[in-house]
């Protein structure tokens, strides 16, 4: 049997069917890719976004860390500082006449009096620097001590070794820097320093009952201890010691007469510029006035009897 035909007609009308079909799946892989497109942007969009925030949480929480850490750090250092600083009660050299200036500025009768006496120092006596000693009633002990020991002195001949045990570790040691740091240890234990300065108040006891002693056999006694003999307060070592010696350290420092018996007692000769005492005889004292050659010489300073600092050459 024949094949049937269609109409031409009918094969017109389905020509353009095939462009048809093919212009729907562009436009559906189009609108597909679009929408995958669309899609993907979002999820990455909301993934920036989203690591933006996280990020700017992340500053703003390590800026907070920072901050605290920053105050703690601080705060630890302080403590630190405060908890292992030595606490030195005969400070370091500082230059001289910067100390005056800042200690004595104005134009009162007093402070050109003291930086007068300052320049005195520095150009006729060559002292460029002093150590400041702390203000307490122990200062005149401490800065004679802190001479002694910084420059190795050696111990009075009357006295044995055995009975003065630190003394002898200082005065055995050669090297300058290696005293100057036993130095730095030894005055910032204040324990210690206030058992050295009682010891010195007891030898200054034990100094004065041997002349008191020689006294009573008639015997020659250095002019100091007959002055110090004649006072009703002190006529005997027991009246000394009750009614001076105790109160040294607590509620007085040493007065003069007690820096010639420390002087005498210690076998050395104290030199103390005395700057409220400028321009007169008083100026420049020694204590004892009048000691042996032999005897090794340490310098003081004193702007009113009472406070001492210690002078460097």
């Amino acid at each position: 049997m024949a094949a049937r035909r269609s109409p031409p007609g009918a094969r017109e009308r389905e020509g353009p069917r095939a462009p048809a079909a093919g212009s729907d799946q562009v436009h559906s892989w189009m609108l597909v890719t679009s929408q995958a497109l669309g899609t993907v942007w979002r999820i990455a969009k909301g993934s920036v976004m989203l690591a933006a925030s996280c990020l700017v949480a992340a500053l703003c929480y390590f800026r907070r860390m920072h901050c605290n850490f920053g105050h703690w750090l601080k705060w630890w250092i302080g403590y630190l500082q405060r908890k292992f600083k030595r606490n030195l009660s005969v400070e370091a050299e500082v230059d001289l006449l910067s100390y005056c200036a800042r200690e004595w500025k104005g134009e009162t009768p007093r402070a050109k009096l003291m930086r007068k006496a300052y320049e005195e120092l520095f150009w006729r006596h060559h002292i460029k620097c002093v150590r400041l000693v702390k203000r307490d009633n122990y200062d005149a002990l401490r800065s004679v001590l802190f001479q002694i020991f910084s420059q190795g002195l050696s111990f009075p001949s009357w006295m044995k070794e055995k009975d003065i045990v630190k003394w002898t570790e200082f005065s055995g040691i050669k090297d300058y820097h290696k005293r100057g740091s036993m130095c730095n240890i030894l005055f910032s234990d204040v324990l210690l320093e206030y058992k050295l300065y009682e010891a010195l108040k007891f030898i200054m006891l034990y100094q004065v009952t041997e002349v008191y002693e020689q006294m009573k056999t008639n015997k020659v006694i250095p002019s100091l201890f007959q002055l110090l003999f004649s006072r009703e307060t002190s006529s005997d070592p027991l009246s000394f010691m009750m009614n001076h010696l105790n109160s040294v350290g607590d509620t007085c420092g040493l007065e003069q007469i007690d820096m010639f018996i420390l002087g005498y007692s210690l076998e050395i000769k104290i030199k103390v510029f005395r700057l409220f005492k400028f321009n007169s005889r008083d100026f420049e004292v020694c204590y004892p006035d009048l000691p042996p050659r032999e005897w090794p010489e340490i310098s003081l300073l004193t702007e009113n009897d009472r406070h001492y600092h210690v002078p460097v050459f």
